[in-house]
């Protein structure tokens, strides 16, 4: 079969079509949570997917919605700006509404409840139910306004609308909305997003690799041996292993593959190696080197921590930051590629 001349994987965006890989358990919670309707809190690390997943599950249903991105959301005003313009879009005949232009003239004395106030009436009146996506969502915690009560005050008893929040940081989603004492919506539920199912990712895999004439049956399940099935990473490793196969290459498709991506990100890497503290560089070798119990006496001997309290809290500092992940009785380093950096620096193999 003769090479096809497109790369059949996409990576560094959201993924949507034939690149989306079905996640059915997934799918179903989303869809169950909106349909009761009950405010969503999702979380999952970094790569696992969560605004994919929720792109496909709300395209495919009737519900109306709109997905608010704060990446670059850096101030109440600039949060309310986008509201605002997510409303026009949601309802465009809020433009000729007396309320929303005076908003609009003057947002730095604006109120989130002004908005909301109009947001909720239009609701009510399409006699249909609205979902608000609020997509990284950590990054209103760090305005100097106290942007997260004035929610909590603006939001609170009311219906027509769910609210979902999607979060890496599922320590600051816990420390929002509470636990089953004090929550900020008594009708919320939590949902954590993991990696891919091995069969239906290696299926996927398979289907695509075939499709530009890559038989290499070993392939797909080495791919997903590598990645642990993260979608973000899954997508981008197969991407350069397809982009080495179209440009001739067709022996050791995988090692000249993670090569290429560690040559990639040697200069990010070692930036965010020298910003780890002592402690942090100690850990992170002990796990590199195949230990994953670092607050046990062995291993805190072994690699120079100085004593169980410091190995815990630095334990708890990198899985808080995405560093680490804790599965099969112990920690690993989340990032497979970053792993790989690491061992080689140090010679580990």
């Amino acid at each position: 079969m003769s090479k096809i001349y497109a790369n059949p994987f996409n990576w560094g965006e959201p993924v949507k079509g034939g690149h989306y890989v079905q996640r059915p358990d997934d799918q179903a919670f989303i869809l169950a949570s909106i349909e009761k309707p009950n405010h969503l809190l999702l979380t999952g690390r970094r790569g696992s997917g969560k605004t994919s997943l929720l792109n496909f599950v709300l395209d495919k249903n009737t519900t109306p919605y709109v997905h608010l991105d704060l990446r670059f959301i850096v101030s109440k005003e600039k949060l309310l700006e986008l509201l605002l313009k997510a409303l026009s879009t949601s309802f465009p005949r809020v433009e000729a509404d007396e309320r929303t232009k005076t908003i609009s003239a003057d947002l730095s004395s604006a109120s989130l409840k002004s908005i909301f106030d109009i947001w909720y009436e239009m609701v009510k009146s399409s006699n249909k139910k609205f979902v608000m996506v609020w997509d990284e969502f950590q990054h209103l915690t760090k305005f100097k306004e106290n942007i997260v009560e004035e929610l909590r005050l603006t939001l609170n008893g009311r219906r027509g609308i769910t609210h979902v929040f999607v979060s890496h940081r599922s320590d600051i989603i816990r420390q929002v909305f509470g636990n089953d004492k004090k929550v900020f919506f008594k009708n919320q539920e939590t949902y954590e997003l993991g990696n891919l199912d091995q069969k239906a990712c290696t299926r996927y895999l398979t289907q695509r690799f075939r499709r530009m004439g890559l038989s290499d049956f070993d392939l797909p399940e080495a791919v997903y041996k590598y990645t642990d099935g993260q979608p973000l990473f899954t997508q981008r490793l197969a991407y350069t292993v397809s982009q080495i196969w179209l440009e001739g290459t067709t022996t050791r498709l995988l090692q000249r593959s993670i090569k290429k991506l560690l040559k990639e990100r040697n200069i990010l890497f070692t930036a965010l190696w020298d910003n780890f503290g002592l402690n942090e560089k100690r850990l992170l070798l002990g796990l590199a080197s195949g230990y994953s119990r670092p607050t046990e006496l062995g291993f805190i001997a072994k690699f120079g921590l100085s004593a169980t309290s410091t190995a815990h809290n630095t334990v708890i500092k990198l899985v808080r930051e995405g560093w680490l992940v804790n599965r099969d009785e112990g920690y690993h380093i989340y990032d497979p590629l970053f792993l790989s950096w690491l061992q080689k620096r140090e010679g580990l193999i």
